[in-house]
């Protein structure tokens, strides 16, 4: 398809039972304009490419639909920015494969992008399933709003960099990338997905880059509360070591970034506050909300975070390694010293 008004990109990865549904919110769309659907498989197991080349077979040949299938697991973002290369729509919207559209979203995005030349059109609300994931019609889900800041109107967001950095920091706008329209030169432009680890890190950069960012209370997206989605699933102690190798990397990306915003090059107190907001935001939700360290630095946390630190700080590895198990011992009132035992064991 030549110079489509929008590309879908819909990154999947192990969707076969929810894929369908999204994809069919995708195709089905008010939207007048010509648009494309690229769906990525990022090395599923459960048949989810094969099902969706023959579920489609038809859109594909027809270049509504563009699949590919990825050689190596890219990781959930790398595939996002996979995703945004394949892109050619002068708009960009990220649908996630077990979740939906709104027969209208395309439209009222696209028109709202449009008539102001935002560079990010955000949604204020949204549609939430139930529990269980499952959705049979609309009226199962409910309306939410995510963020502290709420508008019963279309508005254009203040340009004030401070404003935009506490909008990000305090929670006034819901950091998700899904529930955006981007212009996709904007996004090209400022490598907004270019180093992404997570949603909150991404939003940081175009919510202060955007030169145009229009907020929208009118709800275009469902998003499935599946209980097998990644959000759900165990944190194993190779998913301990990524979290924290991943943290580490974001910081530097991180300096590496102000240097190109005025807002933080010459401000080192917002740069701080940046870094510890989402670092703290991460480590609560993926440390401390799964209770790792409940019962204590055990052999396996242990040789996990050794593991992680080693690798990003080589010999100086011993004090950020001990640092890190201190401070997630102390909300249990667990020993740190029992350090100090395993390494004995492990040199006898």
């Amino acid at each position: 398809m030549e110079n489509p008004k929008i590309s879908v990109l819909i990154p999947m990865y192990n969707r076969k039972h929810y894929i369908e549904q999204c994809v069919d919110s995708a195709l089905n769309q008010t939207f007048q304009e010509d648009y494309e659907i690229i769906i990525r498989d990022n090395c599923s197991a459960d048949g989810s490419f094969d099902f969706v080349a023959e579920t489609y077979a038809k859109q594909i040949s027809d270049g509504k639909i563009r699949l590919y299938r990825n050689e190596e697991n890219l990781g959930e973002w790398g595939n996002v920015n996979a995703l945004i290369n394949d892109a050619a729509g002068k708009y960009i919207a990220i649908l996630h494969s077990d979740d939906m559209y709104l027969p209208h979203a395309l439209k009222h995005l696209y028109e709202v992008a449009e008539k102001t030349n935002a560079d990010v059109v955000h949604e204020s609300f949204l549609l939430n399933s139930p529990k269980n994931g499952v959705i049979n019609s609309i009226e199962d889900c409910k309306p939410i709003c995510a963020e502290d800041n709420t508008f019963d109107k279309i508005t254009v967001m203040p340009n004030d960099p401070l404003d935009r950095f506490n909008e990000w920091i305090n929670g006034g706008t819901f950091i998700d990338s899904q529930y955006n329209i981007f212009n996709r030169e904007f996004v090209l432009d400022n490598d907004i997905f270019l180093d992404a680890c997570n949603n909150r890190y991404v939003a940081l950069w175009w919510i202060m880059s955007a030169k145009i960012f229009v907020k929208t209370p009118i709800i275009c997206y469902i998003r499935r509360n599946a209980p097998d989605s990644n959000s759900h699933s165990n944190f194993t102690p190779e998913k301990i070591e990524k979290f924290i190798s991943e943290q580490i990397e974001m910081v530097h990306n991180m300096d590496e970034r102000f240097a190109n915003i005025d807002f933080f090059k010459d401000n080192e107190y917002y740069q701080y506050m940046a870094k510890a907001h989402l670092l703290f935001i991460l480590d609560s939700w993926d440390i401390m909300r799964r209770n790792i360290y409940s019962k204590g630095i055990t052999q396996e946390i242990y040789q996990t975070v050794v593991s992680a630190f080693k690798k990003k700080f080589g010999n100086d590895y011993f004090y950020p390694m001990f640092l890190f198990n201190w401070i997630h011992s102390m909300p249990f009132n667990k020993r740190v010293d029992i350090i100090n035992d395993i390494q004995q064991n492990q040199t006898k």
